[in-house]
């Protein structure tokens, strides 16, 4: 593991027995929390594996537009593809996840399911009166800028059994300080090659779609905050060790998805299968 402790240590700094990594980009994030679980972290076993672990880190993405994963060949294709499936918000495997993946195959139950599509949860989960829990964020923030009750549940109560996919997202909060929109998550454990690249892709994009709903609605003044994803526990497994060390050799080109310029289209476009704008074209293009 040492090969991969290069040049510089990480950007973060510890308190009060947590350690906040920030970057500009994604695959800033990535780099440094390789290096943060080499350096900092404890060898682990789990059910997935044998792994090195972190604890305690927040990772703070400064521009929640830097979002393209590209240290890894193919990593932009699976996370359109993985957009694509939160989009459509299927919990069978073979119809959602597993079309970015067939690894999702190996984690549904005896129906066919799995829980980790975050997707549902935002868009299609039913919230009596608000119809699921993206309306109920929007109408939170827009009846009270200063609310504290805008949060999305993920990981739930029913979700607690033997299942091989027990979400590792707890839920995520949206609040605005200072005039800008900031989304926190809260997750139980991230991968730093296979979860963290793509999570906080799909949670930047629902923060600045969220954001531009918000504008849309007569927050003019509001600008984007952070994307931060509060995680208790940060690994690699053994078996991704040389996955790490090609993302701390990668040199990708980075890329920006275009703007989400109209936040009702987008969401047109996401419940409909559709890709008008701009920013789903680049999506669906983006996956074949």
């Amino acid at each position: 593991m040492e090969n991969l402790l290069l040049k510089t240590n990480p950007r973060a700094d510890v308190h009060h027995g947590f350690t906040n990594i920030y970057g500009d980009t994604v695959d800033d994030l990535v780099r440094q929390g390789i290096r943060n679980i080499v350096q900092e972290g404890r060898p682990i076993k789990s059910r997935a594996g044998d792994a090195t672990q972190a604890y305690g880190v927040n990772y703070v993405l400064n521009n929640p537009r830097n979002r393209v994963h590209s240290l890894r060949n193919g990593a932009k294709k699976y996370f359109c593809r993985e957009l694509i499936a939160y989009f459509s918000g299927s919990l069978k495997a073979e119809s959602g996840l597993a079309n970015a993946s067939k690894f999702w195959m190996t984690l549904m139950d005896k129906d066919g399911n799995v829980n980790s599509n975050y997707g549902y949860y935002v868009f299609y989960e039913p919230v009596e009166k608000y119809g699921n829990q993206y309306n109920w964020i929007v109408s939170m923030l827009t009846a009270n800028q200063d609310s504290r009750r805008a949060i999305i549940n993920i990981n739930q109560n029913y979700h607690k059994s033997d299942t091989k996919d027990f979400p590792c997202t707890i839920g995520m909060q949206f609040f605005i300080r200072e005039n800008h929109l900031y989304c926190e998550t809260i997750s139980r454990s991230t991968d730093v090659i296979t979860g963290l690249p793509y999570d906080m892709g799909f949670f930047s994009f629902i923060h600045e779609l969220i954001y531009s709903d918000l504008v849309s609605r007569g927050c003019n003044q509001l600008k984007l905050g952070s994307t931060i994803m509060k995680t208790t526990f940060t690994q690699i497994y053994d078996h991704t060790m040389s996955k790490a060390k090609d993302a701390i050799d990668g040199r990708g080109e980075s890329e920006v998805m275009p703007l989400i310029l109209s936040a009702s289209e987008t969401l047109d476009d996401i419940y409909k299968g559709s890709a008008k704008t701009d920013i789903m074209k680049w999506i669906y293009d983006n996956a074949e």
